[in-house]
């Protein structure tokens, strides 16, 4: 009988395991050193002197958001193919989500389709990197700027990622990575903030603590109690323990993403002869794709069976697979919401028809070759 191969997988590190332990036996493991020395070597990684780690990249996506001046009755501008928490973090402001359609080749947001949602009422541009390839940043950065207007990412699959060799957020206001525990880098939970603009990312630092002009670690560290709160904050810190997850981590990341890209690449070299059924991520010059996820999209006018049923045939032989995403705007909630949502031909179609390939360090290029002639088989067998 053959393994099963989960649709994910987490090993953590022994460097991990002791970075943890050091911490914990410091006696110190809310915000603190810890916390400082992980915002320090993402920032290293990513060529990005400021940095300011949040307990999540959707409470980092709230307060970049409230940063570049999003308030309420604004509107933001996002993709309707992305994870929830981007259109959550709008609502939480106050603030309209304005869903543009996507690129089909890359399942990004479409900068054609961006432009013309441009109205006096647009606050700001939130992009999604999806699986871990950067949007068309050149694009949507020019039409940021001729309308005056800032652009934040969402990038909590792109660590890693790059655009004509620069880390994300050289191309825009802010940007925001997540370390959840299915992440390239993960901490467990968390997120980061991340700017060349040193005011934007001190913004995002204050509001974390509760808008506190000093953490409790910076009074024990000074050794004064006293504190004050200049501005409504709410609790968004990271903890000592979570960033210690991520410091041990960070010591494997760059042989992880070597192993992520190998895969990758025998992934699209299995299934790109068989365009006539599955369609695999195109890459295009200058874009370096963090590879968080491998989704492929199924030609279901040439198959006699649904996505679904694909997904459930795959299963029935033992793997794993998922879908990433359903389209924001038709999940019930935000149909309930009445929100105004022009045509999204492309998010709409792609949603019925992508799957999400098991795609991490612990795979095996065999496991690879098995899941890729898995999928060709039911394919073969449901074609038209």
């Amino acid at each position: 009988m053959q393994k099963k191969i989960p649709f994910y997988d987490l090993t953590l590190s022994p460097a991990t395991r002791r970075a943890v332990e050091r911490t914990l036996k410091g006696g110190w493991i809310t915000t603190g050193p810890a916390v400082s020395q992980f915002e320090a070597e993402v920032g290293k990684l990513l060529g990005i002197k400021h940095t300011a780690a949040v307990s999540s990249a959707t409470a980092g996506l709230v307060l970049a958001l409230r940063a570049v001046g999003v308030k309420q009755g604004d509107e933001v501008i996002t993709t309707p193919f992305s994870f929830v928490a981007g259109a959550e973090a709008i609502l939480h402001l106050g603030a309209v989500p304005v869903f543009a359609d996507i690129d089909p080749a890359t399942l990004n947001i479409n900068p054609v389709s961006v432009g013309k949602r441009i109205t006096g009422r647009t606050a700001a541009i939130l992009a999604v990197d999806i699986a871990g390839y950067p949007c068309d940043y050149r694009t949507l950065g020019l039409l940021a700027k001729a309308h005056r207007i800032p652009l934040v990412s969402d990038s909590a699959h792109a660590l890693g990622a790059r655009l004509d060799g620069k880390s994300i957020p050289h191309w825009t206001d802010l940007s925001v990575y997540s370390f959840h525990a299915t992440k390239n880098l993960t901490c467990g939970e968390g997120g980061m903030a991340v700017s060349r603009d040193k005011n934007l990312v001190a913004r995002v630092r204050l509001w974390s603590k509760h808008g506190m002009t000093a953490s409790a670690y910076e009074r024990k560290q000074a050794d004064q109690w006293s504190y004050d709160v200049i501005e409504r904050g709410f609790k968004a810190n990271m903890s000592d323990i979570l960033a210690s997850v991520g410091l041990g981590e960070l010591q494997s990341f760059a042989k992880n993403q070597v192993k992520r890209e190998q895969l990758a690449i025998r992934y699209l070299s299995n299934l790109s002869m068989v365009e006539d059924w599955i369609t695999v991520p195109r890459l295009q010059l200058g874009y370096h794709h963090a590879w968080h996820l491998m989704i492929v999209g199924l030609n279901l006018s040439r198959l006699t069976v649904s996505r679904n049923a694909v997904i459930d045939l795959m299963a029935r032989r033992g793997i794993g697979c998922s879908v990433h995403y359903r389209p924001i705007h038709t999940l019930s909630f935000f149909r309930k919401s009445k929100l105004r949502t022009a045509r999204l031909p492309e998010a709409e179609r792609m949603g019925k028809s992508v799957v999400s390939l098991p795609l991490y360090p612990g795979l095996s290029p065999s496991d690879v070759d098995r899941i890729s002639d898995t999928l060709i088989s039911i394919c073969r067998r449901h074609a038209r």
